[in-house]
């Protein structure tokens, strides 16, 4: 080493690296593109600023971040080589992790497949929860130190220093992450919906217990499994067979094994042919705004309300599935958040009624008692408390009987609405109003967020009420309205009710953000 040298520049040998490019001039650090001589390879030099040779605390502090970043040895984060400190010159050595970064992707426009996304956001998550085990502190990381290479391969720049571990910047770095990644998330296929979901959930610092880096690991396993291609079949081999012709019932025996095996080929590829193709999920989760003003009320009078966002559709079976998936990764304390104060110590999980069978069903479009039902269809057999967490989960709520009627005051087209059957909530019929708003006449009758009294009964307690018209009810439309007496139902609270004609849609103050 040449002692003389303490200001590095281009060209510039120390030790056994050369300096070929400043690739960062920040005001402690220095960060150079270099080549390691001896054998042949690129690296990255960090090297102490000049006017910080000479400072002892800060070269403490620089060597202690070099030796947190040595103790970490984990595939999916860069490692470092060497560490050198020699005459005033104060160094390390590490990995030139080579592909495109995040950054470098969002600014491309680049658009990854949810099955690739998944992929990376596991990694990533992998890489972290070894960090948080080991309890090595991180500066936070930024989008240009995430590098996405061949088959999606996701290695990130090691960020480690010295001193405790801050839990805050694990926070910072699922809503870094999240956020990059969804800019870069191909909306419209297969896995979409759930893997921006996922997405939402890591960005979302206001939620009061976040998703660890284990959870955020196991749900986008999921997804990926989910996404995975079927293993190819393996083509059975040609086989060429030598007859011997003077042996004529040996050659008879092997003709007809050759035609029965025919035979079943063309069996299998019958089957195969004309297998049903399973229904794909489609997006459905547009909403629509009704403004503020003065409403007029199921019973006549007025309220004002603020402008709300309404679901286009009700809730489907695909959604709420998504919504179970996260469901079995949270804690019960983290579901409990979601859930409302009054809810039964009885209900644990928010499983709808016969929802294997109903699911089953619906991702084969199959029958399931007596309906057609495939992933599009609306989520039945859920009561008032598996629809409360759902929106409460979601940010939203359900709709008030104020806001229903108001959407309807607002959004009906000359006439009334013809009621729909039970179907795809998006199918086509006299059931859609003019802004695009189905099924509130028909497909199913919906819960809404208040206890209420009934008119006709004042002096009862308020009840549970269900608004909108239901394919089992032929005489209901969308302004019934329907309370629900617990004595009545044999319920001891009848918001714990659920049928295979009640769903519901959810409503928000905001503006959707997707």
């Amino acid at each position: 080493m040449n002692h003389e040298i303490d200001r590095l520049s281009t060209g510039t040998q120390i030790g056994d690296y050369l300096l070929n490019e400043l690739l960062y001039d920040g005001t402690t650090i220095r960060t150079w593109r270099a080549h390691q001589v001896s054998i042949n390879r690129e690296v990255i030099i960090d090297s102490l600023n000049f006017e910080h040779q000479s400072d002892e605390a800060a070269v403490s502090t620089f060597l202690s971040d070099v030796r947190a970043k040595a103790q970490v040895d984990h595939p999916l984060i860069g490692s470092v080589f060497e560490a050198v400190r020699e005459g005033r010159l104060c160094f390390y050595a590490r990995e030139n992790l080579t592909g495109e970064t995040l950054d470098i992707l969002q600014s491309k426009s680049a658009q990854l497949s949810p099955g690739k996304i998944a992929h990376i956001t596991r990694q990533i998550a992998e890489a972290n929860l070894y960090l948080e085990e080991h309890r090595i502190a991180t500066l936070p990381i930024l989008p240009e130190q995430v590098i996405i290479s061949e088959h999606s391969l996701a290695r990130q720049i090691n960020m480690a220093v010295g001193g405790e571990r801050d839990p805050h910047v694990a926070t910072t770095d699922k809503h870094t992450i999240a956020t990059a990644l969804k800019g870069i998330l191909e909306p419209g296929c297969p896995g979409s919906t759930r893997t921006l979901s996922l997405l939402n959930y890591m960005a979302d610092l206001e939620r009061e217990i976040p998703l660890t880096w284990e959870q955020i690991r196991d749900l986008s396993e999921g997804v990926e499994q989910q996404l995975a291609e079927p293993i190819e079949t393996i083509p059975l081999e040609n086989s060429t067979v030598r007859l011997n012709n003077r042996d004529n019932s040996k050659k008879r025996i092997m003709l007809a094994g050759i035609g029965i095996g025919a035979a079943i080929a063309i069996i299998i590829g019958s089957l195969v042919m004309n297998q049903p193709e399973r229904p794909k999920q489609r997006e459905l989760t547009s909403m629509s705004q009704i403004p503020a003003g003065n409403y007029i009320t199921h019973d006549g009078s007025q309220v004002a309300l603020s402008t709300f966002w309404i679901d286009c559709h009700e809730v489907t079976i695909a959604d709420y599935a998504l919504f179970l998936e996260t469901m079995e990764i949270l804690s019960r304390q983290q579901i409990s958040i979601y859930e409302h104060e009054d809810q039964p110590e009885s209900k644990r999980n928010h499983q709808p009624h016969d929802w294997e069978k109903l699911h089953a069903a619906a991702k084969i479009g199959a029958a399931w008692n007596g309906l057609e039902v495939d992933p599009n269809c609306p989520v039945i057999g859920v009561d008032w408390w598996d629809a409360f967490t759902y929106c409460n989960y979601k940010r939203r709520r359900l709709p008030s009987q104020e806001e229903w009627h108001a959407t309807l005051h607002h959004s009906l087209r000359e006439g009334a609405l013809t009621a729909s059957q039970w179907g795809p909530v998006d199918q086509e019929s006299g059931d859609t109003t003019a802004n695009n708003i189905h099924g509130l006449a028909g497909n199913v009758a919906e819960w809404s967020s208040k206890m209420s009294s009934n008119p006709a009964f004042p002096t009862q307690p308020k009840m549970p009420l269900i608004l909108g018209g239901s394919y089992l009810k032929k005489r209901s439309a969308a302004i019934s309205r329907e309370w629900l007496n617990p004595s009545k139902l044999e319920l001891e609270d009848a918001r714990s009710l659920y049928r295979a004609d009640l769903g519901f849609r959810t409503v928000s103050s905001t503006a959707p953000t997707q």
